[in-house]
């Protein structure tokens, strides 16, 4: 009969939640099987946060990989994706998400008419807010916000007259994404819109998030690493693997 010993890399959890205090007084509790590896960077506390029927969002995940998006300890996702918009990803998504998901309903490949349908079709079936890419004109932004109860989210790469005429029509959130030059972008918007909610991409760093921060950024998306990579790993420690220098 086989028994476990030191030598064999067996994943060993407790057989009771873990639960600790933080010094300023904030309990946490950890259930067995737990995993802390699809967690937010600590910096993005700094982020003062968009609220949204009460709840108020800090962080947004941006992956639409359902084993992380169950693992996240971030306030919101972010689930974006390069193909045509459909009600059974949002549905599969939903099942899963245990915090408000926010879902890319088109604006690029899927266009007009077609992007405000799904957009009515993701309020219906949960979703807390939809997103509509970057090339989408302020036409669709405005028929959007003015069929759906729920945020309107506007993706921009620059601060320029798009964004501006996205900005008049309604959008409930500018989401930035503009790669190196988004905390550039979002202090050029801030400067002339100090009440729009700016939700922006907080890079890989500390430094980077707090650049974005600093510029007047209310909500970061942090990109977690995907399911396949995160297994890798594993398996990497599992093998006895040394990482490469």
């Amino acid at each position: 009969m086989f028994s476990s010993s030191e030598a064999v890399a067996i994943e060993q959890h407790s057989t009771t939640p873990s639960v600790s205090r933080n010094a300023p007084g904030t309990a946490r509790i950890e259930g067995r099987l737990t995993s802390p590896i699809a967690r937010v960077p600590e910096s993005t506390a700094s982020a003062g946060g968009i609220t949204v029927k009460g709840h108020t969002i800090r962080t947004f995940a941006y992956t639409t990989d359902a084993a992380v998006i169950r693992n996240t300890n971030a306030d919101a996702i972010l689930a974006v994706y390069p193909f045509t918009g459909e009600p059974v990803i949002t549905k599969a998504l939903l099942t899963v998400a245990q915090q408000p998901l926010f879902v890319g309903v088109g604006g690029g490949t899927t266009t007009g008419t077609r992007v405000v349908e799904l957009a009515m079709v993701a309020e219906m079936q949960g979703a807390a807010g939809v997103v509509i890419n970057a090339p989408a004109p302020a036409e669709t932004i405005e028929a959007a916000m003015n069929s759906v109860d729920i945020p309107v989210v506007a993706t921009v790469t620059a601060d320029d007259e798009i964004t501006e005429e996205k900005i008049l029509a309604g959008a409930a959130i500018i989401n930035v994404a503009a790669g190196a030059r988004t905390a550039e972008v979002v202090a050029s918007i801030r400067t002339h819109h100090p009440e729009v909610p700016i939700l922006a991409s907080g890079g890989s760093s500390d430094e980077s998030i707090a650049a974005t921060v600093a510029a007047g950024a209310d909500a970061l998306s942090w990109t977690p690493p995907s399911a396949q990579q995160l297994q890798s790993q594993m398996m990497a420690r599992y093998r006895g693997d040394e990482p490469k220098a």
